[in-house]
């Protein structure tokens, strides 16, 4: 398979912090919310932010053409606001060509969303512990914040979230003509949360081969991914520095001197 392939960008395993990764995909497989969340921002606090200073390339310009951009809307923001999503970190956007020349023929990376301002992420903070609030009126205020916080990365967390730095991005899989590619089954067949997970056991086998070419050709690439959201990668930012041994990342808050068009 393509997506197997090697790469110039391939990372080493000696660089990963394989014991701390164990643990933390181990207790959110288990949605031990509050133990992931202790665990995740005592090493988090231990990352050290080195600024590259590299610039954040505009999307339509510096993307391949054989990557569709298709950002999610769940918040029906403003045109503006949606032009201030389309830019990532060069090396990122480097990576996701890189990664697209792998795939298998009539496969597509799909780009969901990639930038992110505060204003952004305290919006879908709200947006979904609204829509929590209503399909579960009987969790606490404090236990919705509390799984919101291991899902979704917060401005007032230890470190900048990785959509605010330009290095995180959210990739699906679409077809020659930009049709999405189905990587989940209906949410009657299994629960949404559930599926969410990359690597999902319930799955059929063929979403669960179609997940495996998108993970493999970004992963060769050196994205690493969230493992309870299967299009969730991210590169040079905090998390990917917990990830690692030498717990350094590249990539802070986004600034706009760094936005080239």
């Amino acid at each position: 398979m393509k997506g197997n392939s090697k790469t110039n960008f391939e990372k080493s395993g000696d660089d990963l912090d394989t014991e701390l990764i164990g643990k933390l995909q181990k207790l959110g497989a288990e949605n031990k919310y509050k133990e992931y969340l202790d665990l995740l921002n005592e090493n988090l606090a231990k990352v050290e932010i080195e600024e590259s200073n590299e610039e954040l390339l505009y999307l339509p310009k510096y993307l391949s053409q054989d990557i569709f951009i298709k950002l999610v809307t769940d918040l029906k923001l403003e045109e503006d606001k949606n032009e201030q999503r389309l830019f990532l970190r060069k090396g990122v956007i480097e990576r996701l060509n890189e990664a697209q020349k792998s795939l298998p023929q009539g496969y597509h990376l799909a780009i969901g969303d990639a930038l992110r301002t505060e204003e952004i992420v305290l919006g879908l903070y709200r947006y979904y512990f609204d829509k929590k609030k209503k399909e579960e009126p009987g969790l606490s205020d404090e236990e919705i914040d509390l799984w919101l916080r291991n899902v979704l990365a917060m401005p007032d967390d230890p470190v900048p979230p990785g959509h605010m730095t330009g290095g995180a991005v959210d990739v699906s899989l679409a077809d020659d003509k930009g049709e999405k590619i189905p990587l989940e089954v209906d949410e009657k067949v299994i629960p949404k949360d559930e599926q969410s997970f990359t690597f999902c056991p319930k799955l059929p086998a063929d979403i669960k081969e179609k997940r495996k070419i998108l993970y493999d050709a970004l992963i060769n690439v050196g994205f690493y991914n969230y493992s309870r959201e299967y299009w969730h990668y991210f590169f040079g930012d905090a998390y990917w520095a917990v990830r690692r041994k030498t717990k350094k990342a590249i990539y802070g808050i986004a600034r706009d001197d760094l936005l080239r068009r």
